[in-house]
Formats: C-alpha cells, structure tokens, sequence
C-alpha cells in the first residue's frame, strides 16, 4: 500500500466515526470496527491498481464517500432515518427543495473535505508499505470476522439505526439491498380481505355506529403540511396559535392519539396512504412504486358511487411523479401550479390563502353539477424551512422574544399562517352553502417541527413542560372530522394513524369495505387499535392504545412508554408478541402492493 492509500483509509475511518458521532452519538466498538473493516478491503482492492489509476481512484473514493457521509447526516437531520441507495432515485428532487437543503447544511460538515488540500503533496511520497502474505492474513482475518459479526447484529434487530451502528454506512447499503432482493413475492389474489381480517391488530365494537351517518354528503379530505398536534388548543402569551382549527375541532370527531405514518415521499406518500389504506414502504416514495399498476382506492370506490373525484395541490405536478400517481389512484382530474399559478407565492406555491380560494372556485363548479364530489386539498405554505414572508408573519401569530431568529418560532409563525387561511377556506365555504353539506376531514401529514440546537430544544422543552417524545410527541398530527347534521364535538381517544382515515370515512359515507384490501381500522367503531410506523422512527415502532414501542438491539427487546405518564420500562414479552404481529401485518401490505400488476 503506497502513502495515498493509506491516508484515504485513515481519511475515511475518521469521517465515518465523524458521521456516526454527529447522527446517533452512541458508538457501538464492534459496529465501528466492522465499517472500518469494509472500508480497509475496498481500499486493498483499489490498491491492485498501479501508478496514476490508483490515485485517482482513491481520490474518488475519498470524494465520492464525503459525498455520501454529508448526505447521510442531512438524511437523518431531516428524517431521522439512514439513507439507502434507493434514495439516488430521487436526487433529481433536489432542486425543487433547495430550500430546504440549504437550510440543513453547517459550517462542521466543511471537514468532511478538509483532507483534500493534502492530495497534492501526497502525490509526490514515495514512502509504502510492502504487504507479505502473513500480513495480509493478519489483516484480513480480524476484518472478516469484525465483518461478519457486524453482518449477523444486524441482522436480529428491526431498527434501521440499531442496522447502521452494527454494520456502519457501507455495510447497511448492503443490508438493505438483500433485504430487497429476499422480500416476499406474493400473488395478488394471496393477500384477501379475509386474510387481512384474521391478521389484523385490531378489533371493532360489537355494535357499530355512525354507519351512513354522511350518506350523499360531499368530502373534503384537507392535507396540512407539517401540522403536529401539541399547536392546536395551546396559547402563547394568552393567544391561541390555531383559533380556527380549535373552533373546527370543538364541532368535529377529534383525535388527540394520531400519527403519521409516511415514509421517504412525506406528503405524497400521506395522500397515498390516505387515499388507499396501504402501507408505505418506507425507503422509497410510494408515488414511484406504484406507478402504471392497477390499485383499488378509495378515489375509484367514491367514483363507483357517483362521486366525481379530484386532487389540489399548488406545486408542479411532475414532483414525486403525482400525475402518475394520481392516475393510479383513480381521481378524476387534478389541479397542480399550471391552475394555481405563482401569484402569492409562500414556500413550493402560491399561498394557502389563494389556494383554498381557487379550490374552492372549482368546488363551488362541481355543486352545480349536482353531483356529489370529493376533494383532496394538499396545504402547501407551512412547509420546511417555515420561510414566511413578513406581509404573512403579520397575519400569525406575535411570538415573545425569545423565538427571534429560532426555527421553533419560524415554525409556529408558519402553522399559525395556516391556520389564519384555513379560517378563510371555512368562511368560503359557508359562504357559497357548502359547509353543511359536506363531510371535512382536516389532517397533518408528517412532523414538521425541527430541535437541531440546544435553543430549539429549550424552547420545545419550555412548550411541553417535560422531555419531547420522538414519537409520542414529533410524529403526533391532528385529525379532526366533521359530519354535518352530527351536532357538537366529540374527542376519540382510540389510537390511529393515516393508514386509518380511509375506513373511517368510508363507514360515514355508507360504504361497503367488505370487499376491499383495507390495512386501516374504522377509528370510530374501534375498541383496540395499533399502528406501525417505519420512518421517521425505526422499523418496529408501533402505538397503541396504551403505549409507544421502540425497537432495542434484537428483535426480542424494546422499549415501551406510557402515552399518559410517559413512563418508560423495557418491553414485556406481550409487547414483542405484539411487535411480531404488527410486522407481520405491515409485511402483508408490502406484499400485496409488489405483487399489483
């Protein structure tokens, strides 16, 4: 090994303990050594290369894996998950949320590229290691071993994270692609509904209620970018940051122990699970995976009912591949910028003020008809990085000083906005005599609130009076549904996510599921629920009416915290019981959405 390769091995082995130390902090030795391991036998490889091919090409592999360990850490600031190969597919998004980018970047991650104003004078050292057989022996031996253990850890654990740690960046890539390639191909007339009936975790009331309860109402499903739960009902200074969701909520089925459930497509992939009671995959935006299959949704069963079906979002259409998708879920027509414009514009679109009244002007156009519709309105003006323009910041709420300049107070400013349009939506419609005869069904698509300083998190600490929960509290999104002629609100308590809000609405409507490849559970008939959720948390996190499990370092431990006290205890064997059947269950979706023609 001459001197170049063996400082790009020693370059990499730092910048992988630097990537660990900035994403999970715990170091795990063996996981470490196991990555260091990899990184020597992809180094020895390229070292068979001779004279200017090697340098370059451990100048490449220097610069390419910086690329990617920056990458990884931005990946998991964003979505507390660890980036996989399958997200290249996407690299061409990058530009429609350079914002976004931007704002994750820091000065630290400069050092990832600091080594190379060395390669120059690198190049002229003559001084090398002269590698024997016994040597090679006594490196590769330990490194196989430091390998294959690496590779068996990781293999008796669910958690993404607890995968990395084992195995590190490399490793993992490796990891997820078996587990790909070993990914149960099922027929599609092997997943039924009387299958997913016998393995579902949950279980309906003797007598069900509500039944048609909104039987030839319209429907209004209204997706609000980043909205989490803990905003509404609350005061700052004595004012409320959500005063029209709080009134909607009072006369609306409300659901505090609600959480997303999306995967890498975020927004998108909430209208698809919305839209279809199917699981995310997870690693890869739903909108790519489902592309020109056939799947039944609840878009197609609406449109077999005499409904006219259509989606709304301000943003161009092309952005993870909606036309595709909308296609694939049955809507009728959708609505992208080319209607909307960019008149107004907050954040990826026109603002929700101009949105909600553009929709509203094609809602107003489908009553005449004298059909029945239903609309998915997708919020877009409380997106990341919560970048308001002052002439809105005047419209949200006026934060104490301490929120200057924090991304907590950005963030409140920014579903504060929100709230203050969908105000608007309300009073539009009341205005044109459509309130009253339509179903809405108003929901945060994911998580939107970001604690990567100590400031934030004293402000969020501040907020909650306790320690934020990763789940309990980060993944926590408000459903709230209103039925007119159903007087008065009513607080649910039963523990549900996206995967959900299908069934439940379909039973108000009167519709008949018995025949359909539904995952979620009618959330107002439910006597016990449990939801999985596999990004934005590790793979094995489940809710359910009682507590929130974490995965541990083996699939036969966890973590279990109490939704009320926030208790936490090491999980019991009913609760790996309970894990084991919710991934079964999860499994059976990704299996019936592979297997769709």
């Amino acid at each position: 090994m001459n001197f170049i390769a063996i400082f790009t091995f020693l370059a990499l082995s730092l910048k992988a303990l630097f990537a660990r130390t900035l994403m999970i902090g715990d170091i795990e030795l063996t996981g470490y050594a196991a990555e260091v391991s990899l990184l020597l036998l992809v180094i020895l490889g390229l070292s068979l290369f001779r004279g200017r091919a090697r340098t370059i090409l451990m100048f490449g592999l220097n610069l390419l894996l910086s690329f990617i360990f920056l990458s990884a850490i931005m990946y998991f600031d964003f979505y507390n998950s660890i980036i996989t190969y399958k997200s290249l597919g996407q690299a061409g998004q990058i530009g429609e949320v350079r914002d976004a980018v931007t704002a994750l970047l820091h000065w630290k991650y400069l050092l990832f590229f600091a080594d190379f104003v060395l390669y120059p004078f690198l190049s002229r050292s003559s001084f090398k290691i002269s590698l024997t057989k016994t040597a090679m022996v006594l490196m590769l031996v330990p490194a196989g071993v430091f390998i294959g253990n690496g590779a068996y850890n990781a293999s008796q654990t669910f958690s993404e994270t607890s995968q990395y740690n084992q195995i590190g960046l490399l490793g993992y890539q490796l990891v997820a692609g078996i587990s790909g390639l070993n990914a149960a191909q099922l027929a599609e007339d092997g997943i039924t509904p009387e299958l997913i009936e016998e393995k579902r975790p949950s279980a309906l009331k003797e007598t069900i209620s509500y039944t048609g309860a909104a039987k030839d109402k319209h429907l209004i499903i209204l997706q609000l970018e980043s909205v989490q739960s803990f905003l509404l009902n609350r005061k700052i200074n004595g004012v409320e940051v959500t005063p029209n969701l709080n009134k909607f909520l009072a006369e609306s089925f409300y659901f505090p122990h609600f959480y997303t459930q999306v995967g890498k497509g975020n927004t998108s992939d909430a209208e698809y699970i919305t839209n279809t009671s199917l699981y995310a995959l997870g690693d890869v935006p739903m909108s790519s995976v489902v592309t020109g299959k056939q799947i039944r949704s609840f878009p197609a069963l609406l449109g077999e009912n005499g409904y006219h079906t259509a989606t709304f979002h301000a943003n161009a259409v092309s952005f993870w591949n909606r036309q595709d998708m909308y296609a694939t879920l049955g809507f009728d027509e959708y609505y992208d910028k080319k209607y909307f414009g960019t008149q107004d514009m907050v954040s990826y679109g026109t603002s929700d003020e101009v949105f909600y009244q553009k929709s509203l002007d094609k809602l107003v156009e489908f009553d005449g008809r004298g059909s029945r519709f239903y609309a998915n309105l997708i919020a877009l003006s409380s997106h990341f990085p919560f970048d308001l323009p002052e002439e809105k910041k005047a419209m949200a709420i006026d934060l104490p000083e301490e929120y200057n300049g924090s991304i907590v107070g950005s963030y409140i400013e920014a579903v504060s906005y929100a709230d203050y349009a969908f105000g608007k939506l309300v009073e539009g419609l009341k205005e044109q005599g459509l309130y009253e005869k339509t179903v809405i069904a108003v929901y945060g698509d994911h998580q939107g609130l970001q604690t990567k300083n100590e400031a934030d998190q004293k402000l969020v600490e501040n907020l909650f009076g306790r320690e934020y929960h990763s789940v309990l509290d980060h993944l926590n999104v408000p459903l709230a549904i209103r039925v007119p002629g159903l007087e008065g609100g009513q607080t649910v308590k039963t523990t549900g996510g996206l995967v959900d809000i299908y069934p439940t609405l379909a039973n108000l409507l009167g519709l008949d599921l018995k025949k359909e490849i539904v995952f979620g559970t009618d959330l107002l008939n439910a006597k016990q629920n449990r939801i999985g959720i596999r990004f934005y948390a590790p793979t094995g996190t489940y809710v359910n009416s009682k507590y929130a499990f974490a995965p541990g370092e083996t699939k036969g431990s966890g973590q279990i915290t109490n939704i009320d006290s926030r208790n936490r205890t090491a999980a019991d064997d009913a609760a790996i019981q309970q894990l084991e059947e919710i991934m079964e269950f999860m499994s059976l979706s990704d299996e019936y959405v592979k297997s769709l023609e």
